[in-house]
């Protein structure tokens, strides 16, 4: 019954006593760091799964801020367009007022001198409507030239189909020279100022002007078009992202109530571990009674 050499109740209380606070420590750990999982030895399958919607969800607030940059880029486009737009309607209207007879050479010169100021400032913004250095609706080059913008939205997963990463738009231009010769988009226009000077070839020009402000129009369509699917792109990864940080939380956070019980627990377990321990200790010295 008594045994001096090997106190085997000891061996035991000890054993249990060390559980108790190893789960003490891992439970406090849990309850400072708010993390189920801190180290892969917590938990090796949920560490997986854990990290990898982790580099998911960083993936796509990348995308989302992609995207908000996405669309402010857009804006200052569509701003520099409506405002060529409103500059081609002033000239319309100064095309058309050339046209009547009831102005003299004089006053259609000084139409003409407008006109002129409207080209080059369509020109000018066309040239220096930019985005961090990009230049957005200039196209100084051939009729029908293209900026290609391009514009990563994915969330970068290995397992998302291809081409679904990056979305593009090729936005048409817009370049007119001094003399009012020039493109928007994909058709060339002649404006030449001297055609203000004239009645027959001012009324030519009305319709020709007119047919501009449609051209132009049709490229504010493209850009808007394109904004509105770069909004419902950012819409669906903000839903993304809320999904995987829920996943990611319920797999990798504490749940608070049930690590503070846990911890209760472990910490009563130490503390009659500790209590049987000296206990378990004083058990050989009963075995002086028989000698007694």
């Amino acid at each position: 019954m008594f045994r001096v050499n090997t106190n085997v109740l000891a061996l035991n209380a000890q054993r249990n006593l060390f559980q108790a606070n190893l789960e003490l420590t891992r439970q406090m750990e849990r309850l400072t760091s708010g993390l189920r999982i801190n180290r892969a030895a917590d938990d090796p399958a949920g560490l997986v799964a854990a990290e990898g919607m982790r580099a998911q969800l960083a993936g796509q607030r990348t995308a989302n801020d992609n995207m908000s940059r996405a669309i402010t880029l857009l804006q200052t486009a569509d701003s520099g367009l409506a405002q060529i737009g409103s500059m081609l309607i002033r000239l319309k209207e100064l095309a058309a007022q050339a046209a009547d007879g009831t102005l003299n050479q004089s006053n259609r010169s000084g139409l003409s001198t407008e006109a002129a100021a409207l080209i080059s400032e369509i020109d000018r913004i066309a040239s220096s409507t930019t985005y961090n250095g990009i230049s957005l609706i200039d196209s100084a080059g051939p009729t029908g030239s293209r900026t290609n913008l391009t514009f990563y939205v994915g969330d970068g997963t290995a397992s998302a189909a291809a081409g679904t990463q990056v979305i593009g738009l090729a936005l048409k231009g817009v370049t007119f020279g001094a003399t009012g010769i020039g493109c928007i988009g994909d058709t060339a226009f002649n404006f030449t100022l001297d055609d203000f000077l004239g009645q027959a070839s001012a009324e030519a020009l009305v319709p020709s002007i007119d047919q501009a402000v449609t051209a132009l129009a049709s490229i504010r369509t493209d850009v808007g078009a394109f904004q509105n699917r770069i909004e419902r792109s950012q819409a669906y990864i903000q839903a993304a992202m809320e999904n995987t940080a829920r996943s990611e939380s319920t797999i990798r956070d504490a749940d608070f109530a049930l690590a503070a019980a846990a911890f209760a627990r472990a910490q009563i377990l130490a503390q009659v571990g500790a209590q049987m321990l000296q206990q378990a200790n004083l058990m050989p010295a009963l075995a002086l009674k028989l000698i007694q």
